[in-house]
């Protein structure tokens, strides 16, 4: 179920994004990117999805949360900036069984 939370700070998007992962001796990587916008990849312009673009480029130096690494990881995202201009902008994501996030996140959808 997509949702969004805004807080004075950032608009955080729990919309279905997603991470494929695996385990390279030591290395976590990064295999698939999921968008849930796809094929019409509305999380930019009409055919770009700025969370594809973050994570593609920066890997997880976009990651802020902590949690198990598994096969896939959903992910909450947030943007600063204009999504239309990502060499302007700044992308964070946060995966979505991070505990205290979680624990975060519930609480401002229920309250």
């Amino acid at each position: 179920m997509a949702s969004r939370i805004q807080t004075n700070e950032m608009t955080w998007h729990n919309d279905g994004h997603s991470l494929s992962l695996r385990l390279n001796k030591s290395e976590l990587e990064i295999t698939e990117i999921f968008c849930p916008n796809s094929p019409d990849r509305k999380c930019g312009d009409d055919d770009f999805c700025v969370v594809d673009y973050f994570i593609n480029r920066y890997g997880f130096d976009c990651n802020i949360g902590v949690c198990a690494p598994n096969g896939t990881m959903e992910i909450c995202w947030s943007l600063a900036g204009d999504p239309d201009n990502p060499d302007e902008s700044q992308l964070w994501f946060v995966p979505i069984n991070d505990e205290v996030f979680y624990a975060w996140m519930t609480s401002k959808a229920n309250g």
